[in-house]
């Protein structure tokens, strides 16, 4: 395996962190070309597939560069709905335009129905942080966040009945 089989994957998540800004996208590409090249270095066949191990390095090595560079990349309810149906996953492979449309109103109601704090709180969480990482961002205690979380998984449950 080189690294030129894996470019689709590589343009494809840099196209996704760039906000399609071409200019940002060949940046996140190079970024993602050498994480390939590392992560090929580095890879254990043991550890499970070598295309998501690639991509997942890639996708880190591609939001450090946007972090260090003071850009912003895909989060809150746009992260949340690829979330939901991953690109290739079994349950969405077959969806038509209909549960597409269903799915993704579902998202952006559970949205509306979230307070401006949970909704910076989701945000802060899914740019990959975590708790502690969206605690940190917001500039809050960490049980306060995380209490945050407990009420948008309850309001999301709630959704499902």
């Amino acid at each position: 395996m080189d690294v030129p089989s894996f470019m689709p994957i590589l343009e494809w998540e840099a196209r996704k962190l760039s906000y399609n800004n071409s200019f940002t996208a060949e940046d996140l590409v190079q970024e993602g070309v050498i994480a390939a090249m590392r992560a090929l270095e580095s890879y254990d066949p043991e550890r499970g597939g070598v295309r998501g191990y690639i991509r997942i390095c890639a996708r880190n090595r591609m939001i450090s560069y946007l972090r260090r560079n003071g850009r912003e990349y895909p989060a809150g309810d746009q992260e949340a709905f690829e979330r939901l149906c991953p690109d290739g996953s079994e349950d969405c492979r077959h969806d038509g335009p209909d549960e597409i449309i269903e799915r993704r109103e579902a998202v952006f109601a559970l949205f509306s129905s979230l307070s401006s704090f949970e909704r910076d709180v989701l945000g802060a969480y899914l740019k990959g942080g975590g708790v502690s990482g969206a605690a940190l961002t917001l500039g809050c205690e960490r049980k306060k966040v995380d209490n945050a979380l407990q009420r948008i998984r309850v309001k999301a449950r709630d959704m499902e009945h």
